[in-house]
C-alpha cells in the first residue's frame, strides 16, 4: 500500500475530529487506521503514519473540547482551505502551500495548546503537500 492512501482515511478522521462529528470514542478509526499503517511498504512512511494515528489517540484522549479559540478558528479555516480538492493539480499545490504559510502566520500569537493544534495541521498538510508534488 502507498502512503497517500492511507493519508486519504486518516484526513477523514482527523477532518471530522476537527468539525466535531467524531466522539471522544475513536477506537474502531484508530483499529482501522492501524490495519492501513501495517501495510505500508516503505519503512518510513509506514513509521509517518503510525506518529498520525498518535494524533487521532491524542485528540480521542482529551475528549469532548471546549469551544475553539480565534486562532484555532482561523488554523481550521486556513486547513480547509488549503486542502480543498477542485482545480488543477498545480492550483492545488499552490493552495495548500499558502495554507501553509497562513498556518505559520497565526503559530507567532498561539498559546501551547495552540500551537500544538497549528503543529497537527502543518504536520497533515506537509504529508498532503508532499503528495501533491508527487502526483505532478
Amino acid at each position: 500500500m502507498e502512503y497517500a492512501e492511507f493519508e486519504v482515511e486518516y484526513r477523514r478522521v482527523y477532518e471530522a475530529i476537527l468539525n466535531g462529528r467524531r466522539g471522544p470514542d475513536l477506537t474502531g478509526d484508530v483499529a482501522r487506521l492501524s490495519a492501513l499503517a501495517a501495510q505500508i511498504d516503505d519503512e518510513d512512511d509506514r513509521e509517518d503514519a503510525y506518529l498520525e494515528i498518535s494524533i487521532v489517540e491524542s485528540a480521542a484522549a482529551r475528549g469532548p473540547a471546549e469551544s475553539p479559540s480565534e486562532v484555532i478558528l482561523q488554523a481550521r479555516e486556513a486547513y480547509a482551505e488549503a486542502v480543498r480538492d477542485d482545480g488543477t493539480m498545480a492550483e492545488r499545490l499552490a493552495r495548500a502551500e499558502e495554507g501553509m504559510r497562513a498556518l505559520e502566520r497565526l503559530s507567532p500569537g498561539a498559546n501551547s495548546d495552540e500551537k500544538q493544534a497549528i503543529g497537527d495541521y502543518e504536520h497533515t498538510l506537509h504529508m498532503h503537500i508532499g503528495a501533491l508534488r508527487l502526483m505532478q
